[in-house]
């Protein structure tokens, strides 16, 4: 913890040098905050983007290495890969955050949220990242933010990628990438494959073994231009994976995720575009004991969503509506098995001298909870070449899963009688773009009512219940600086979150640290490349009643790169150099020092 603390004590020093890890400049394209093509410093809302080469440059296996090194996020995880991580933004829990692929809707109906660890980074081209709520666009689950992941597009000539990495726990990856295409038509395939044997889950001893994953991906993408004014596309991707874990009943989990969907943009004239969606998600879950088969969760999502972008003179108005509906099948009774819901949206991008206006309103209606209404508004302003400002405010609202709800287990049950939660945000925020400096800094506050939590009702059993009201506090501080040849990145955010009614007012809110830091270094020597990240937390209470309490820490990973050629790459990884041992679930371990050794060979 001292160590901790020393550590956040210098970033606090050099802040206003420093900016988020892995993200790249404000100039680059995102669609996610508005759901209309700006660059990020056009958009009035805190929003990263990560591409395919930052992928690359982290080294990264999972998509929780990525996420971590964001300003006002952070990860759980119950003991390596492949076990279920919960992502908190800006405090909002995983049942909070919506996440898009390619544009559809995905993750668990049962859970209420998507399972970040299935994410295969093979497939991914980009990722963008709102934080704060954009239920007035998207309607439940984008009540703390919105997470979109791209999948990869092919271009160029036709061209065979491939990648093989080897590292600790007997870790082995391997992909295949196929993709080209012009401004006609385009394609790609991947195909990845990994295994691990993984380390001991649980810190408790119960069950010493080590707890391995193994996972094959498959991702399909193509498109064509049918006309000058009709674009089509269509994508496909699969994960099939199975964990090892230390459980109760069963101990090991088959998992099946896929993502299918078509897409059309159709310019109908010169100031009026359409945009359609059409897609299904699926998560399948089976668990065993041994070779036992002991239970199954499948979530079916089908969605549908239209969108009308139209031009008025440098303003744009959108206007579009979608369709969602949810089934479930599992082995464990509920009341319901399905769910639909409605929503009609409506945004006005308004630009006005160096001013900047964004009005949107949204109606839901869903079959269980019955009609809800969003909005927001924002407002930005350009000081200069160089300084912007921007406050927005919005509510937002999430309506229970069907675990929250209908779910009856043997140390867990659900509450028919949850309410939605309902929030309201308010939020103020600063950019600034110098020659090689950039700087950002937000602060904003979530009011909620009726926020879900899970109680501990005694003998281990939980069930969920409603805080009449919480609240969260927040600052984050971004910057990135450019010296010769040195490249330095990092971030800071600070986090205040309070139960405001019940047996545990004033109480943090579980899980969520205080204190996030991050720094990034990155040199290029010739063909060879060097970088090192510090991601440092502070304390955190594992239950809502704060009295299990988990330490902080501060990892460090290394890493190296050199270009054999043009195509060809040798890269290595060591993460955690120090071999800090932490949790950031009670019980469950993270992981030790680990080595990563990838080659890669990708023709430019």
């Amino acid at each position: 913890m001292k160590s901790f603390n020393r550590s956040l004590l210098a970033l606090a020093c050099c802040s206003s040098t420093l900016a988020s890890a892995q993200t790249t400049s404000l100039e680059a394209v995102q669609v996610t905050a508005s759901r209309y093509a700006q660059t990020a410093d056009q958009a009035l809302a805190s929003v990263s983007v990560i591409t395919r080469d930052d992928i690359e440059q982290s080294q990264a296996l999972t998509i929780k290495e990525l996420l971590v090194k964001q300003a006002g996020i952070s990860v759980t995880n119950s003991g390596g890969r492949g076990k279920s991580s919960s992502v908190f933004v800006r405090g909002a829990a995983s049942d909070q955050l919506l996440v898009l692929v390619d544009g559809v809707r995905v993750g668990s109906a049962t859970l209420g949220s998507f399972s970040f660890e299935e994410v295969n980074l093979a497939q991914v081209e980009r990722i963008e990242i709102v934080r704060g709520p954009r239920s007035s666009l998207y309607g439940s689950d984008a009540a703390g933010g919105v997470i979109q992941i791209f999948t990869r597009r092919g271009e160029g000539e036709l061209t065979v990628g491939l990648s093989a990495s080897v590292g600790s726990d007997s870790t082995r990856a391997g992909t295949i990438n196929l993709s080209g295409g012009d401004d006609n038509a385009w394609f790609n395939a991947n195909l990845s494959r990994e295994i691990t044997n993984g380390f001991d889950a649980t810190s408790n001893g119960a069950a010493p073994d080590d707890d391995g994953y193994k996972t094959n991906g498959v991702e399909l993408r193509a498109g064509f231009q049918a006309t000058e004014n009709v674009e089509l596309g269509a994508f496909y991707t699969l994960t099939d994976s199975e964990n090892q874990y230390d459980g109760y009943s069963a101990d090991t989990t088959e998992i099946i995720t896929r993502v299918v969907g078509v897409n059309a943009d159709v310019q109908l004239t010169d100031y009026w575009d359409l945009q359609a969606t059409l897609g299904r998600s699926t998560d399948d879950n089976k668990d065993y004991a041994g070779s036992t088969f002991d239970s199954q969760f499948k979530t079916t999502r089908d969605t549908l969503t239209v969108q009308n972008n139209i031009q008025l003179g440098e303003n744009v108005l959108t206007l579009g509506g979608d369709i969602q509906r949810d089934q479930v099948r599992t082995t464990t009774a509920y009341d319901k098995d399905s769910r639909f819901n409605r929503g009609l949206f409506a945004q006005y991008l308004l630009m006005s001298g160096q001013n900047d206006f964004q009005f949107s309103l949204r109606h839901d209606r869903n079959e269980s909870f019955g009609n809800h209404n969003t909005g927001s508004v924002a407002w930005g302003y350009q000081w200069n070449d160089v300084l912007r400002t921007y406050v927005s405010y919005g509510t937002a609202f999430s309506a229970p899963s069907f675990n929250d709800l209908y779910y009856a287990g043997d140390y867990s049950y659900g509450n028919p009688d949850l309410s939605p939660e309902k929030s309201k945000n308010l939020e103020l925020g600063l950019q600034a773009e110098f020659d090689a400096l950039t700087l950002s800094a937000a602060i904003y506050e979530t009011r909620y009512k009726n926020l879900i939590t899970w109680v501990d009702q005694g003998g281990w059993v939980y069930s969920p219940e409603n805080t009449e009201k919480a609240r969260i506090r927040g600052v984050e501080l971004t910057a990135g600086y450019t010296l010769a040849d040195w490249v330095l990145t990092g971030n800071l955010t600070f986090l205040d979150t309070e139960n405001q009614s019940g047996d545990n007012k004033g109480n943090d809110l579980q899980r969520r640290p205080s204190r996030i830091a991050n720094v990034s270094v990155d040199r290029q020597f010739g063909s060879f490349s060097l970088g090192a990240d510090l991601h440092a937390e502070n304390r955190r209470f594992n239950n809502a009643s704060n009295t299990v309490r988990l330490g902080g820490s501060a990892t460090t990973d290394l890493r190296l790169g050199y270009a054999v050629s043009k195509s060809l790459s040798v890269r290595a990884k060591v993460s955690n150099v120090f071999d800090k041992e932490y949790e950031t679930v009670s019980g469950y371990n993270q992981p030790d020092r680990q080595f990563l050794l990838t080659v890669a060979y990708q023709p430019k």
